[in-house]
């Protein structure tokens, strides 16, 4: 009876998506009591993609709490600003030739009048599509379990003696009204107690499963891999790093791996694959998204491959068949 009252009082259209076709056709959607877990290597779009997902759900009208712990809040605008200007650049502007560089842009190396618009026009929209909705952690003394709890209190205005114990429930029950935690990411976790560090970080996924379960948010955890040989393959959930709790205690794993071999640098296409390493709804691990990052718009495409890969993460030849795909992935994308 417990389990037919929680589906029923579950609204699909109301559910948080990942703003990312090829995962909104896998899983659909981000169920109320997940915890998704995002892995990747340096440099290959762990802060990029949390921050669509975020995105994505603040369009939606849904209310985000976003923890961008490795670069702060003032990177995380940044780069919401500069997805925006790329998208308004390259929809309407183009063909004035200016180089969309983020780098010049942050360091003001390229003060070109077209910039001024287009952060004008991307401010505009910030403004438009987040106020009230999007809150970005900003805590230059770092985050840990107490100040991660107390800051979901604070989100509603309330005030809470978090006492000796800073998994007290009570107050965690205060932070009613959010629909989607985002952390990028866990290893950026100020880790406070002379402990092992993966005692700690197991701590820290408690508190956060505590979340999920009984307050009903769903939270994304972004997190890193641990350094790979060369010549591995695409990486599963036991190569995140850390503790074997993080993939245990997710219901969701997802990795992103680069598909070096088909870079189209001149064009700024990145292929990358997605594999769903761990998944509570029946997706298999050893399938592989194959989906072209664009650096220049800021996205992904809609349209994807999907491949098989080995015991050791090596890759198929060649891509799924229509008829061998699953059924969420034929027909249009």
């Amino acid at each position: 009876m417990d389990e037919a009252d929680y589906r029923a009082n579950i609204e699909f259209k109301n559910l948080c998506k990942y703003g990312i076709k090829p995962l909104d056709d896998a899983l659909l959607a981000i169920a109320p009591k997940e915890l998704i877990v995002i892995a990747a290597g340096s440099g290959i779009g762990k802060t990029e993609i949390s921050l669509m997902i975020s995105k994505a759900a603040v369009a939606a009208g849904k209310k985000v709490a976003h923890y961008n712990l490795e670069g702060g809040s003032c990177e995380a605008v940044q780069r919401l600003k500069w997805q925006y200007m790329c998208q308004v650049y390259y929809d309407e502007y183009k063909d004035e030739g200016i180089e969309m560089d983020y780098r010049r842009w942050v360091l003001n190396a390229s003060p070109h009048p077209l910039f001024m618009k287009l952060e004008s026009l991307a401010y505009t929209k910030i403004l438009e599509m987040s106020e009230d909705r999007l809150f970005l952690y900003d805590n230059p003394e770092g985050l840990n379990c107490r100040s991660f709890c107390e800051s979901l209190v604070r989100l509603e205005g309330l005030r809470a003696d978090m006492g000796a114990d800073p998994l007290l429930r009570k107050h965690l029950k205060g932070a009613v009204g959010i629909d989607l935690i985002v952390i990028d990411h866990l290893h950026y976790f100020s880790l406070t107690k002379d402990e092992n560090e993966n005692t700690e970080i197991t701590e820290i996924l408690k508190v956060i499963k505590t979340i999920t379960e009984e307050l009903h948010i769903p939270v994304v955890l972004v997190a890193h891999l641990r350094k790979l040989p060369r010549g591995h393959g695409v990486p599963d959930k036991e190569d995140i790093f850390g503790s074997s709790n993080i993939h245990k205690i997710a219901n969701t794993c997802l990795i992103l791996s680069p598909d070096h071999e088909k870079d189209d640098v001149a064009n700024g296409i990145y292929p990358t694959f997605i594999r769903m390493a761990k998944s509570r709804q029946g997706l298999r691990p050893n399938l592989l998204i194959n989906v072209n990052f664009n650096i220049h718009t800021r996205k992904y495409s809609d349209n994807y491959e999907l491949y098989r890969c080995g015991p050791l993460g090596d890759v198929a030849g060649e891509a799924l068949t229509e008829m061998e795909k699953p059924s969420w992935a034929r027909g249009p994308k």
